[in-house]
């Protein structure tokens, strides 16, 4: 099967389409509002705490946002998530354009921790959408497609920050930081309107709604704990999350302090990471890579050795290439072991089991930002890039010397329930 016959699957494509078009316009948002934190505040630690903040929701309610992926329709839950976070941010887009590009302060935490709230019960159902809507045998091209839009978006949408965008910043920055925001509260309504044309995606749980959702959640967490390398796997990518979340605090204070402070400079480490993400998940895609376990070490291993090269590489064009080979090595960790979950997870735990993971990851991020720009004010932006780096290496340690989960393997086909055939409602 090839990309073109997932494609070809009417409800995974307007899944897909939705998924495309809300990246586009994060990609805008997200560079420019931490570039616009920085402006305004004149802090790097700042940086970090709205970081922080805009994580903090994925921390408390991640498990409850799982088990409401688990009882109602994925549907319904990823569409009203689009259309509040529209909401948000075009009341927030007026008032940057209201207030010529420097809105309170206040509202630099508000903001991003809104959409988080809101974000926060979108993941989780729409990666239990994904194995639900399509069958077993194109699980790893459906991944892989999806990690290749969620990058590929945000490399159109750099494009233009550093070059059309960046005139206008120099013409006008209230302007230049207005519409990016704009742009992306109309991403969110465009997406709505795929996701609307779904068909309701109900949970293969027939008995979901009699449980209380504190006992869905507890046996979430025993399932998890039940299976050693599935709860490894989770805390493994909890530590890799700590070390790789001081990142964007970091290429802001290297933009600043190494390549000019210009918005285009930043846009373009954010392409080159972006472009490395893309080629590598459609080769990972075509490879069907059975040994997750080694795929998934070997694949953080090499980001670690990379993410240190880019701490003594203070040319551009030399910290860009060592960029876009850590974008290059993490598709190699991250779609195997993401098929390896879609295959063996059943249908009633997966967006529990997503949940739990974007929790864990999330708990750890507030506390990586917080202390990156913390430690690059006290210790140099050199020494974070070492500590970030050395970090994922002993993660991947950790991994290595698990003989069960260095040994992990995607499982045959045959014995695989397929996922994609449950009955979806018909679309109202």
């Amino acid at each position: 099967m090839q990309y073109r016959d997932v494609l070809r699957l009417p409800t995974f494509r307007r899944l897909w389409l939705g998924q495309a078009v809300s990246q586009l316009g994060d990609s805008f948002y997200f560079v420019i509002f931490m570039f616009m934190v920085q402006k305004i505040t004149g802090s790097a630690a700042m940086v970090g705490f709205v970081g922080a903040a805009e994580t903090l929701p994925y921390l408390l309610l991640s498990l409850y946002g799982g088990v409401l992926a688990d009882r109602l329709d994925r549907r319904r839950i990823m569409l009203s998530s689009d259309l509040v976070s529209g909401g948000v941010l075009l009341a927030f887009g007026l008032l940057v354009f209201a207030t010529s590009g420097t809105p309170p302060i206040w509202t630099l935490f508000v903001v991003p921790l809104l959409l988080s709230v809101a974000r926060v019960f979108f993941m989780p159902a729409k990666n239990a959408a994904i194995p639900a809507v399509v069958p077993p045998e194109s699980l790893t091209l459906a991944n892989s497609l999806s990690s290749a839009t969620q990058n590929f978006m945000p490399m159109i949408a750099l494009s233009l920050s550093a070059t059309v965008l960046a005139v206008l910043y120099d013409r006008s920055r209230g302007t230049f930081f207005g519409l990016a925001v704009m742009l992306d509260a109309l991403s969110f309504f465009v997406s709505a309107g795929f996701l609307f044309r779904l068909p309701s995606i109900i949970p293969d749980r027939d008995k979901a709604t009699e449980l209380h959702p504190w006992t869905d959640l507890k046996e979430g967490i025993q399932y998890v704990r039940g299976r050693h390398t599935l709860s490894l796997q989770i805390s493994l990518n909890a530590i890799f999350a700590l070390c790789v979340s001081p990142f964007f605090v970091v290429y802001v204070a290297a933009n600043e302090q190494w390549f000019g402070g210009h918005p285009n400079t930043l846009a373009w480490f954010e392409f080159s990471f972006c472009a490395g993400l893309v080629l590598s998940s459609i080769l990972v895609g075509r490879l069907k890579i059975r040994h997750v376990g080694q795929g998934f070490i070997w694949g953080l291993g090499f980001v670690g050795v990379f993410v240190i090269a880019m701490g003594v590489s203070t040319h551009f064009w030399i910290f860009l290439f060592w960029n876009f080979a850590c974008g290059v090595s993490i598709p190699f960790a991250d779609i195997p072991i993401a098929t390896w979950r879609a295959m063996t997870v059943p249908d009633r735990y997966q967006g529990r089991v997503n949940s739990l993971q974007f929790m864990v990851q999330s708990g750890s991020q507030p506390i990586g930002m917080s202390l990156g720009g913390m430690l690059e004010q006290r210790l140099g932006l050199s020494m974070v890039f070492y500590l970030m780096g050395i970090g994922m290496l002993l993660a991947c340690l950790a991994g290595l010397f698990d003989r069960e989960f260095r040994s992990l393997k995607l499982p045959d086909l045959a014995g695989i329930t397929p996922l994609g055939t449950q009955e979806i409602a018909p679309e109202s």
